[in-house]
């Protein structure tokens, strides 16, 4: 059973007083270590707040904070019941706003496509959307003709043929493998030619004999 009671002290002659005073001796440094280096962070932590009270007032101070504070106090003085907020803008709507065409045609054709845009100054303005460029195809196949760019054939007017043609037969006519197939044909079409001669002769020399 536990005793509660108050505890006996060791006497200063009894055995294992000496060990019993270095532990004791020893707790009480390791706890005066802790409370020292609680204290200069406590003092470390005085001292910045020192510091940053210092700053703030010699910043109030200054000139340029003076004149704000005295700009404020102003200010109330002449709206004692707060600044009104900036009135807010509008809302366009597409439907209440009138636009016009920036060009002499009038009409909703192809090549006066036109949208609806919002001008970094809030209001609306026409924008003519130019027609898409085409690349041109094959005419064999009908294939997109690569290295080719797509344009509008005024803009193909006014570029060199270099930039509108690759540099292959029938560059800018026809793409690469119907050419492969027409040199093909050829050939076969030039060997029927001659089988055809051959056999013919062949006939003419029997009847002959």
């Amino acid at each position: 059973m536990a005793n509660n009671g108050p505890a006996i002290k060791s006497e200063p002659g009894a055995p294992g007083s000496e060990a019993w005073d270095e532990e004791r001796l020893e707790h009480a440094l390791d706890e005066l270590k802790l409370l020292h280096i609680t204290f200069q962070a406590y003092m470390e932590s005085v001292a910045a707040a020192k510091k940053e009270v210092q700053d703030f007032q010699d910043l109030r101070k200054s000139e340029k904070i003076t004149n704000i504070m005295e700009h404020a106090a102003q200010r109330r003085k002449e709206e004692p019941n707060g600044i009104k907020a900036w009135p807010r803008s509008k809302s366009v709507t597409m439907a209440g706003n009138r636009v016009q065409y920036r060009r002499r045609n009038g009409y909703n054709t192809s090549s006066n496509l036109t949208r609806i845009v919002k001008t970094p100054g809030g209001e609306l303005r026409i924008l003519h959307i130019k027609k898409r460029g085409t690349a041109p195809k094959c005419g064999d196949c009908g294939v997109k003709l690569p290295g080719v760019p797509a344009l509008r054939p005024r803009e193909y007017s006014q570029i060199s043929k270099p930039k509108k043609t690759v540099q292959r037969a029938y560059g800018g006519s026809r793409c690469g493998n119907c050419v492969r197939e027409r040199i093909v044909r050829a050939f076969l079409i030039e060997e029927q030619k001659i089988v055809k001669k051959v056999l013919k002769e062949q006939s003419q020399s029997e009847k002959k004999k």
